[in-house]
């Protein structure tokens, strides 16, 4: 009996963010368009969503394709069902902080050079809707590990990822990593921050790193926070250290029409003076046909936050740069050290050589003896001078 029933259950898999599906499926998650308002839904079996002119049950859901447009009980309202994608993930998830919009994640993917089997470390989770967006441009290949020091908003996270189906390839700690670190150490291509004072985690970003070194993106609201983050860096020997801030401007088309001088010749003027008595207008205008008229919107979104971005070169050469090695090359791999300090010490020999024999003289002879020497090699004058 236990076989027969094993064999007659079927395991279908849950619809991802990032495995796209045909049909909706029980236990799915999908996000309802009506009205221009959007909000998800967990597909679940006997079940309703209500509103208010109707309800919509769930049964009815089942089966049907994504993009498919629902009528409600009563025929009184409508609504579509999209199939979840991290964009329209960004604008109807539930807000627990402050989050990154689309074009900022844009931005953030690009530049950190994402790509399938990339492992990014993320801080803070938040409200997850970076994450998303990781987690498909690291592909099934990749993983993302995301850090939050809020207990609750870190367990909340974990459930929406296993819900979404991403959670084999995103990991959730619960950590403070200013004070703690990251915990995962030399396996990141690429870091991100979202913390209210990065610098403060940069030392520790530093360790995640792959030995090939990666890139680095903290995202601050305040100028401020920008200039201690970039200092930091600085210090902990990253490269091309960038800081952009995106703006976006949609631009709304319009219809207009307007009126313009009539220019024409006496029968043209008879015609159009009998269309211009119908439209009830002067004599002296004519209509002109609507044209398209765009510009910027009024009401777009402003200032979101600053984006520095930087790299780490590999480590190897971190540690030439800050420890020289033994045979004296440089950052460069040049000997110019070396040679520098072994120039220094025969200009030094030369200069105690010329003080010896110049005391071994007195008077007239060791005037002309040290002019000589001067004469002989003029660069050692101030060399000389000092030793005296």
């Amino acid at each position: 009996l236990i076989l027969s029933l094993l064999y007659t259950i079927k395991f279908e898999p849950i619809m991802s963010f990032v495995k796209r599906e045909d049909l909706i499926k029980d236990g799915d998650m999908v996000i309802v368009r009506r009205e221009n308002l959007l909000k998800p839904l967990l597909i679940e079996r006997d079940k309703r969503y209500q509103l208010t002119a109707g309800y919509f049950n769930h049964n009815d859901i089942i089966g049907k394709p994504f993009g498919c447009r629902m009528f409600s009980h009563n025929k009184k309202c409508t609504m579509t069902i999209l199939a979840p994608t991290p964009e329209l993930w960004t604008l109807a998830l539930p807000h627990r902080t402050q989050i990154l919009y689309s074009t900022d994640i844009s931005l953030v993917c690009l530049m950190l050079e994402l790509s399938p089997g990339c492992v990014i470390v993320e801080s803070g989770t938040g409200s997850g809707s970076l994450t998303h967006a990781l987690a498909r441009a690291v592909g099934d290949s990749g993983h993302v590990h995301t850090h939050e020091f809020h207990a609750q908003r870190c367990e909340t996270a974990a459930k929406e990822f296993e819900t979404h189906g991403i959670s084999e390839n995103v990991t959730v700690y619960h950590k403070n990593v200013c004070a703690d670190g990251f915990a995962v150490e030399g396996k990141a291509n690429a870091v991100f921050l979202d913390l209210p004072s990065p610098w403060e985690a940069i030392p520790h970003a530093v360790t995640a790193f792959h030995s090939d070194g990666g890139r680095i993106c903290s995202f601050s609201p305040c100028i401020e926070q920008v200039q201690k983050a970039s200092l930091s860096l600085q210090e902990e020997g990253f490269e091309e250290i960038q800081t952009f801030e995106s703006i976006e401007t949609p631009y709304q088309l319009s219809r207009k029409r307007v009126w313009q001088p009539f220019v024409g010749t006496e029968s043209h003027k008879k015609f159009r003076s009998d269309q211009r008595v119908l439209d009830n207008q002067s004599d002296s205008l004519e209509w002109v046909n609507a044209f398209v008229k765009g510009g910027p919107r009024k009401d777009g979104v402003g200032h979101t936050g600053y984006l520095t971005f930087a790299t780490l070169p590999a480590k190897e050469l971190i540690r030439k740069r800050k420890a020289p090695s033994q045979d004296g090359e440089g950052p460069s791999g040049s000997n110019s050290a070396a040679n520098a300090q072994q120039s220094s010490n025969e200009k030094k020999q030369k200069s105690s050589e010329i003080v010896e024999e110049s005391a071994s003289v007195t008077g007239d002879e060791k005037s002309s003896v040290t002019d000589q020497q001067v004469e002989s090699d003029p660069q050692n004058i101030a060399l000389a001078t000092d030793e005296k």
